[in-house]
């Protein structure tokens, strides 16, 4: 009932967007699966109030509009995705870290040209380097979709190289996964409207992108760093005291759950899921009475050095803690700055939107 008033009322105001804007390209494609091994492409064409369902087979790239990310032929409707039980990576020489991307597809795409991740073409040129997106693709701006594709993308050609894209949940992308869509842009209200589709059944389980979302981790370390959206509190760790039976358990009891259904029946689904969780904590900045000796406590118990974290925003990729916690949340949302963090050869900088290359420190164990 909620789903058909939400849908009517935006129905209703459609014509009130579209006469907003003076030229809104079509959004899509949201490929949606028809059989377990066939798909169906939904697009919706918002200047002239009119959606397309075609039918997926080998002519779709003539039939389809141009969309600056997407790439047909690395579509497989037959692929599957499953969570990848590996979330330790080590003997890695060169990774390339940044975050809460936030439906800036444009900034991240420039970010990761500037500093030798992909090509003017957006194709895999990094090598054997890994690419780590800490979280938070969804919500605030309006490429979400065009972000999601590069990366799913870039994930299929760095494997090829011998290389590997991580994709982390972040609060956002569970968020919108549970329903919450309070934070979507407005061009989202007019394609759920043409779709006559809630927003967060475009990635739902019955769609290649929601499978593929549902495949993600939420942590994982690479060498002796541990990567994850908010951050590992203590709070945490004395429920859930490893990364493995924090992806499992959050995977297994908390995806496209309603949190006020589960949280209930553990306190470790609490702690997972509220302010002190992994994908939630802002402890490390905003905690006074957090210190580096509780710092150490958590590495040494995630058998770490250090700690790359999103979700508290700052102008630049910034480090804390003698090293130990590097921010990564640069502000990409705005749509006008961000930067990456670059590490190399024991060497941490920061590269930002002008290309310039920052030294934050040097570590002793390289």
């Amino acid at each position: 009932m909620h789903k058909l008033l939400l849908l009517f009322l935006l129905l209703l105001f459609v014509p009130v967007i579209v006469s907003a804007q003076e030229e809104m390209p079509p959004d899509g494609p949201y490929l949606v699966y028809r059989t377990p091994d066939s798909l169906v492409a939904r697009i919706a064409w918002p200047e002239e109030r009119r959606k397309e369902y075609l039918v997926w087979n080998d002519s779709i790239a003539k039939q389809l509009p141009t969309f600056p990310s997407f790439r047909p032929e690395l579509v497989n409707p037959k692929r599957k995705f499953r969570r990848d039980p590996q979330i330790s990576f080590s003997g890695v020489k060169k990774v390339v870290a940044l975050s809460d991307i936030h439906g800036q597809y444009e900034v991240a795409k420039k970010l990761l040209e500037n500093f030798g991740v992909i090509d003017e073409n957006q194709h895999w040129i990094f090598g054997k380097g890994h690419l780590v997106i800490v979280g938070d693709v969804f919500d605030r701006g309006d490429e979400v979709n065009q972000a999601l594709w590069l990366i799913h993308n870039l994930q299929l050609e760095a494997e090829k190289a011998g290389g590997r894209v991580h994709l982390l949940l972040g609060n956002h992308e569970t968020m919108i996964l549970a329903g919450d869509v309070r934070y979507i842009h407005k061009r989202y209200l007019l394609t759920t409207a043409l779709l006559t589709t809630p927003y967060q059944d475009l990635y739902g389980p019955d769609t290649y992108l929601g499978r593929w979302l549902r495949s993600l981790p939420l942590t994982i370390r690479i060498n002796d760093i541990v990567y994850v959206h908010g951050g590992l509190s203590k709070s945490l760790l004395r429920e859930v005291n490893t990364l493995s039976k924090i992806n499992d358990i959050y995977h297994d009891k908390l995806i496209d759950a309603i949190p006020s259904l589960v949280v209930a029946e553990s306190e470790k689904l609490k702690v997972l899921q509220g302010r002190e969780g992994p994908l939630w904590y802002r402890g490390y900045f905003l905690d006074k009475e957090f210190e580096e000796n509780d710092l150490d406590k958590i590495l040494k118990k995630l058998k770490a050095t250090k700690m790359v974290v999103g979700h508290t925003s700052f102008d630049a990729v910034k480090s804390y803690f003698s090293g130990k916690v590097i921010a990564v949340d640069s502000s990409i949302k705005f749509g006008s700055t961000g930067e990456v963090l670059i590490i190399e050869d024991g060497h941490y900088s920061r590269g930002t939107l002008m290309g310039e290359r920052k030294e934050l420190f040097v570590s002793e164990k390289k």
